[in-house]
């Protein structure tokens, strides 16, 4: 969908540059005001497309991680903005909680006692975030993408 709203803007840029070397300014202004209403919302959905993915710009390894995980889950899942962006969060947390959890001095079956528990929390939480069939394809997924190692 993205590269077919950058395909139609680019080719009201191309236009707009043929009238500019022709040095029509007029014909640019009515091209312009004309046009307007059907670039502006794909101006504003790149701009905020860009907007939204440099949200996730990850700042440390928790986050590189967490940001590799929400994009998985966002090819399959499907997302919305607002949804890969709680998820993203949620993410964080668990994996601060997890490392926390490991570097304890817990016994080892404590630690998988919390990690098991942490997992289910984070599963539970998931179905609040997304729809029911988004729901169904996180679990399917998570399996394979954050399974719980001991």
């Amino acid at each position: 969908m993205v590269i077919g709203l950058y395909k139609i803007l680019t080719s009201h840029i191309n236009q707009l540059t043929i009238i500019l070397n022709l040095g029509n300014k007029i014909t640019i202004m009515k091209d312009l005001f004309k046009n307007l209403p059907k670039c502006l919302p794909i101006i504003l959905t790149l701009v905020f497309i860009h907007s939204a993915s440099a949200q996730f710009v990850p700042k440390n390894e928790v986050e590189k991680q967490a940001a590799k995980l929400v994009q998985a889950y966002q090819a399959e899942v499907g997302m919305t903005i607002e949804q890969a962006s709680e998820v993203y969060e949620k993410i964080v947390e668990v994996i601060d909680k997890e490392n926390s959890i490991r570097n304890s001095e817990l016994s080892t079956e404590q630690k998988k006692m919390s990690l098991m528990n942490l997992s289910k929390q984070e599963t539970a939480h998931m179905g609040t975030i997304l729809d029911p069939k988004q729901f169904r394809e996180y679990k399917k997924m998570k399996k394979t993408l954050q399974p719980i190692n001991y």
